[in-house]
Formats: C-alpha cells, sequence, structure tokens
C-alpha cells in the first residue's frame, strides 16, 4: 500500500488509515525519492493534496428561492489558538529555494467573458511575483519562510528551510483545449501530462514549481469544484521529482472556491484562483513530495489554516474584502494590489497568522 497517499477532503479523512502502511514499509523508501504516484484506468490519483471546497455557508445570492436570504457574509476570521494536532516534520526533503514559476494556461485566457482575459493573467503573475518576496509592511510570506524568527522555520534534515513561497521569475506556455490532454475535460495524468511537456522544452527543474491554470470553461474530472479547489503533487520527469498543481477558474460555480461573489481586484474567479495558488505555493514549498511537514490528521500547514483570513480584514470601494497588500510585478507598471488570501501557519506554534511582522493573527 502507498504511504503517502492523502487527500484533505473533510468527507474523506476518516478513511485515510486504509492508506497507512507499516512503519517497517515505508522505512524502505528513499524519503528523497518516494514512489511516484499512480494513476487507475480513469487517469485519477489520490497522490495528490488537495484544497478543499470553500464553505457554502459563506455565500448565497439574495435572489435565491431559499429562505430566508443570504447576502455575502464578512470571510470567517478563524481562532487564534494552536491546532489540536501540531504540525511536525517527518523527514522528507522541502524547498529551500524556488527558481521559478511554471504557468501552462490550458483553455482559452483571450475570452470576453471579463475573467478568462489577459487582465485576469496579469493579475495571476502579479500576485505570483508578490507571494516571492519578503515585505517588512504586510508580510504574508514571511509566515512560512521563517522571515519572523517568533515564527519559526519549514526545516529539512540537513537544516536547510523554505526560504521563498513563490518567485519573481515566471516561465509560462500557452495551450488551446486539445484531445492531446482531454479537450476541456482534463485528467490528473492530463495535467501531469501538459506539465511534462512544458518541462522538456527547457528541461526539467528540480527547484521550480508548475502549474497548469485553467480557463472557466476545463473541468477536471477527478473533482474539481465537486471535491476541490486545486491540487498539488509530483512526478519524476527525465529522472528530476517535479512538483506540480492544478488550479482552474471556478467562475461557473463560484461559490465552491470563494467567500464573495466580488473582488478586490475585480475578477472574481480570478482573485478566487490566487487564494487556492497561495495555498498550494505554500504547501509546495514546505512538503513538495508529500513526506516532509503535515500534522497528526494528514493535512499541510494551509490546510489546516484553509477559509480562514484573519483580524484584519479590509474593503475597497466596491465592497470587496481583502486583507493582504503585495507589490506587483514590474512589468505591471510596480504599484501593488490587494488580495484576499487564506492565512498560513506557523511552524513554531501550529497557529494560523495572515502577517508576519507583528505576527498578526
Amino acid at each position: 500500500m502507498n504511504t503517502f497517499i492523502r487527500q484533505h477532503c473533510a468527507a474523506l479523512l476518516a478513511l485515510t488509515v486504509i492508506f497507512v502502511a507499516p512503519a517497517t514499509v515505508s522505512a524502505q523508501h528513499d524519503p528523497n525519492r518516494p514512489p511516484d504516484p499512480v494513476y487507475d484506468n480513469q487517469g485519477h490519483t489520490e497522490h495528490k493534496i488537495v484544497h478543499r471546497l470553500a464553505p457554502e455557508i459563506n455565500m448565497r445570492s439574495p435572489f435565491s428561492n431559499q429562505a430566508p436570504p443570504l447576502m455575502n457574509k464578512a470571510p470567517a476570521a478563524g481562532n487564534t489558538i494552536a491546532s489540536s494536532s501540531l504540525i511536525t516534520y517527518h523527514g522528507g526533503p522541502i524547498m529551500p529555494s524556488v527558481s521559478k514559476v511554471v504557468l501552462i494556461w490550458y483553455g482559452s485566457w483571450n475570452q470576453n467573458n471579463g475573467t478568462d482575459t489577459p487582465t485576469g493573467q496579469s493579475i495571476i503573475r502579479d500576485a505570483i511575483y508578490g507571494l516571492s518576496t519578503n515585505n517588512a509592511t504586510n508580510n504574508y510570506s514571511g509566515i512560512t519562510t521563517g522571515y519572523s524568527s517568533q515564527l519559526g522555520k519549514y526545516i529539512q534534515s540537513d537544516g536547510s528551510y523554505a526560504g521563498q513561497a513563490s518567485s519573481a521569475i515566471i516561465e509560462e506556455y500557452v495551450q488551446p483545449a486539445s484531445s492531446t490532454y482531454g479537450g476541456n475535460l482534463l485528467t490528473d495524468s492530463n495535467v501531469f501530462k501538459l506539465v511534462t511537456a512544458a518541462a522538456k522544452i527547457k528541461g526539467a527543474d528540480l527547484n521550480a514549481i508548475y502549474f497548469v491554470l485553467s480557463s472557466s470553461d476545463i473541468g477536471e474530472s477527478s473533482g474539481f469544484l465537486t471535491k476541490y479547489c486545486g491540487w498539488h503533487s509530483y512526478g519524476t520527469i527525465n529522472t528530476v521529482p517535479v512538483k506540480f498543481g492544478f488550479i482552474g477558474n471556478p467562475s461557473r460555480k463560484l461559490s465552491a472556491c470563494a467567500v464573495q461573489s466580488i473582488s478586490p481586484n475585480g475578477n472574481p474567479g480570478v482573485d478566487a484562483m490566487i487564494s487556492v495558488l497561495a495555498h498550494e505555493l505554500v504547501e509546495t514549498v514546505t512538503d513538495p513530495l508529500l513526506n516532509a511537514w503535515y500534522n497528526g490528521s494528514l493535512s499541510e500547514n494551509s490546510d489546516m489554516c484553509a477559509w480562514t483570513f484573519g483580524s484584519r480584514l479590509n474593503t475597497t470601494s466596491s465592497g470587496a474584502y481583502w486583507n493582504v497588500n503585495l507589490p506587483a510585478a514590474i512589468g505591471s507598471g510596480g504599484g501593488s494590489r490587494n488580495y484576499l488570501l487564506q492565512r498560513q501557519l506557523a511552524a513554531s506554534d501550529s497557529k494560523c497568522y495572515i502577517n508576519a511582522t507583528g505576527a498578526v493573527q
């Protein structure tokens, strides 16, 4: 049985015990090169960590025929106590640095639907750039990177620690929907196939993170919008263990992966993707091969803070909530953008924070 199979949909947690192999079996594996994911005959794998769906109570249309109709609620702040199951280190590698983030734009990102657009792509690029910085004023990334000594570091056996949550270097590929990859309905194996095709162009990069970002007309048959909002995993390409993930634009069922129907950057689908993207980046650098940092419930650090947004919510003139301000990429003209991001977990105390500076919860 596979030691490393972990999915974090709440409904599946009770079943995870069936996947845990005896310690004597796991000891046979090199933690730096665990077995690759296995895909079933539908192209799906359970060897991935998923971002669970948003709490649906947080968004209901005021025009719904359900009584009483609810307007958008303020995003949940979340508690300030330590998790009852502390996050601990399990011997696998972390990512001390991220050489680049590779974006594979799948589907059509040049539509006139207000979300799958070049502007939407720019918002995502800015977020990736902003997440690569340690900003002394609003240091979201520092929660993970150890920028604040108070919050600790995600280390590995040799003492190295996660020093980045993202990268300012972004490499991009465009792939229209194609029957080669499943057309408008990807499978998990199709996602890895897309990553493999991109990685072979310049050579698979051990220190890169690859993301397939699908437009809103693309599905993922293992459960996008019904079981999860995104996921991350790894796989070997030309002997290199490549870290990768999938995040789709949830606009066609926004309430599954967002807690507000308006957003700080005027693109609710893309802003929802960015919240999931931050979550997956942090999980990837702290648990890239699914055998490093997680807790006794088999949850990674971002999972332990999922769908909580902290004590310092702000609103835009349109009424959209935001809690993190990050610098934008130079190519976007500089400046900064506001985002509504889920909190992250500190290694030192298993508590959730939104800012490493001042340790704001």
